[in-house]
């Protein structure tokens, strides 16, 4: 995930996070590796790790990561681009639940 293997990448994340007084960090599965770390060194430094959540992966038409290239990249565009806000959880939460079927 996210810092290419560097130790400063999540030194540098796990700091802000403590800083910042961060409660739930909520992100992609990918990050699982590097949560373990931040949590060592938020420990390490005396500080109380907050919440974490990680997520699947939500992937475009192509079955890669969703990018600039697959359209609105922020919630904000999505708006703009007139999704409702129900209609955006509604998806969200949905997202790798199967009814058992072949179905998505």
């Amino acid at each position: 995930g996210g810092g290419g293997g560097m130790p400063v990448y999540n030194f540098c994340v796990a700091v802000d996070d403590a800083q910042m007084e961060v409660s739930t960090v909520i992100r992609a599965e990918e990050h699982l590796t590097n949560t373990v770390r931040q949590v060592l060194i938020l420990e390490a430094l005396g500080y109380t790790p907050p919440q974490y959540a990680h997520l699947a992966l939500v992937l475009g038409e192509d079955r890669s990561k969703l990018s600039k290239r697959h359209g609105a990249t922020s919630v904000n565009q999505f708006k703009l681009d007139g999704f409702l806000p129900e209609a955006m959880i509604n998806y969200l939460c949905n997202l790798g639940w199967n009814d058992g079927t072949d179905q998505e």
